[in-house]
C-alpha cells in the first residue's frame, strides 16, 4: 500500500513547473546581492505584504530569530504563547541567541485574552520604569495561523488590539506567519492586512506553499537591514540562492489561492475521523490542520499510532491523546478518504479491542 502522509504540509514535492523555473533561473551572488531571483523574491514579497523590505532566509526559524535579534536588545522579556512554536521548537534561540527572557502566556484558539494581558503588563506611567530586578518588556510575539492550537486564525480585529497594545507599551510586535497565507485564505482577506499592525513578519515558502525550502522577513528597510547583518552571523548567507528562490517566487504567484482546497479536504478529514468515534471540535479546524483525541476505548495513543504505521497511514506521534493531520497539495480528497479506510479497520473495536 502507498503511504498517505499526513505528518506535516512540509512534505510536497515540487512540481514540474517549479522545477523548471529551478533548473531555468538567473543567479548571481546573494552575498553581494547580484542574485536577481533572490532580489525579484524579496521585492515581491515586500509589495505582497505591504512593508518596505524582505529578507530571503533559510527557514522560518531562522526568520524568527533573526526577525527578534535584529529588533530587541539581550537581556529584554518578551511575551510568547505557551503553545508557540516560537517558545516550544525552536531550539530556545530567545535564550541561548537573542538572550531574551519568555513569559510564556496561555493562547486559547490562538489567542491572547487581553484582558489577562492588560490585567497584568499595564500601560507604564510618567516616569515609572519597574523594578531594576525584573527584565524590561521589548516583545510580544505571535503566531498565525497557530499550529499548535490546531491552525487557528487571528483576524483583523484581534491583531489591531493587540497592535495597539504593543504600542502602547513600545514593544516590538512580530508575528511568526509560518502558515499566514492560510490565514489570509481561510479569513478572506489579504495577507497585507494581517501583516499592517506587524513590526516584523516571517513566513514559510515550505509550508503548504510547496517550495523544497526557504523563508521570508518583511518589515521596514532599516529593520531588514539590520537582519541581514544577523543572517551573516548565524550562518544564512547564500550564494547562487536563485535556484531556490525561483521555486519561493513561483510558489507566492501560483499555490496560494489553492490554499482553500487544503482547507475544504481538511474539514472533510475531520468530519471521517469523527464518524471513526474520535473526539474532533469541528470549529476548531479553520485551516488545514486537524487535531483529534483519542477515546480512552480505543488502543494507547502509542499503539493506535503503529497500528497507523502500519496500516501506512503516517502521522507524527501522539502529544498525550492528541494526533496533528495535515493537508497539503500533494494530498486529494480521495487520498484522505483512503486513509480514514484504512484507519476504519483500527477504529473497529468491536471486532480488534474487546
Amino acid at each position: 500500500m502507498p503511504p498517505i502522509d499526513l505528518r506535516s504540509d512540509t512534505l510536497t514535492a515540487p512540481c514540474k513547473t517549479m522545477r523548471t523555473r529551478m533548473a531555468t533561473a538567473e543567479v548571481g551572488d546573494d552575498y553581494y546581492r547580484e542574485d536577481p531571483t533572490v532580489r525579484e523574491l524579496e521585492d515581491y514579497t515586500a509589495e505582497l505584504l505591504g512593508k518596505e523590505a524582505a529578507l530571503f532566509v533559510l527557514s522560518g526559524t531562522m526568520g524568527n530569530l533573526l526577525s527578534i535579534r535584529a529588533q530587541v536588545p539581550p537581556g529584554s522579556a518578551a511575551l510568547v504563547s505557551s503553545s508557540s512554536h516560537l517558545h516550544l521548537n525552536e531550539t530556545g534561540h530567545l535564550a541561548s541567541i537573542c538572550g531574551i527572557t519568555s513569559h510564556p502566556v496561555p493562547t486559547p484558539a490562538g489567542k491572547y485574552l487581553m484582558t489577562d494581558l492588560e490585567k497584568n503588563w499595564p500601560v507604564p506611567t510618567g516616569s515609572q520604569r519597574g523594578s531594576v530586578l525584573n527584565p524590561r518588556l521589548k516583545l510580544i510575539a505571535i503566531e498565525n495561523t497557530h499550529n499548535g492550537e490546531g491552525g487557528r486564525c487571528l483576524d483583523l480585529a484581534y491583531l489591531d488590539k493587540l497592535g495597539r497594545f504593543a504600542r502602547e507599551r513600545a514593544l516590538t510586535f512580530h508575528m511568526d506567519g509560518a502558515r499566514l497565507f492560510n490565514a489570509a485564505v481561510s479569513l478572506g482577506v489579504e495577507a497585507s492586512a494581517l501583516a499592517a499592525p506587524l513590526d516584523s513578519i516571517s513566513f514559510c515558502l515550505s509550508k503548504g506553499l510547496g517550495a523544497p525550502g526557504g523563508a521570508m522577513i518583511v518589515g521596514d528597510r532599516d529593520f531588514i537591514e539590520e537582519a541581514r547583518h544577523w543572517r551573516q552571523m548565524v550562518g544564512g548567507g547564500m550564494r547562487q540562492a536563485g535556484v531556490l528562490a525561483a521555486a519561493g517566487l513561483f510558489a507566492l504567484e501560483q499555490n496560494i489561492d489553492r490554499l482553500g482546497e487544503d482547507h475544504v479536504i481538511a474539514r472533510r478529514l475531520a468530519e471521517g475521523l469523527l464518524s471513526l468515534g474520535l473526539t474532533v471540535d469541528l470549529s476548531a479546524v479553520e485551516t488545514n490542520i486537524v487535531m483529534a483525541y483519542l477515546p480512552s476505548h480505543l488502543p494507547s495513543p502509542a499503539t493506535f499510532h503503529q497500528l497507523l504505521t502500519d496500516e501506512n497511514v503516517l502521522v507524527l506521534p501522539p502529544k498525550g491523546n492528541r494526533f496533528r493531520f495535515v493537508i497539503h497539495k500533494d494530498l486529494s480528497a480521495d487520498d484522505v478518504d483512503l486513509a480514514l479506510t484504512r484507519m476504519g479497520t483500527i477504529t473497529n473495536y468491536d471486532r480488534r479491542f474487546r
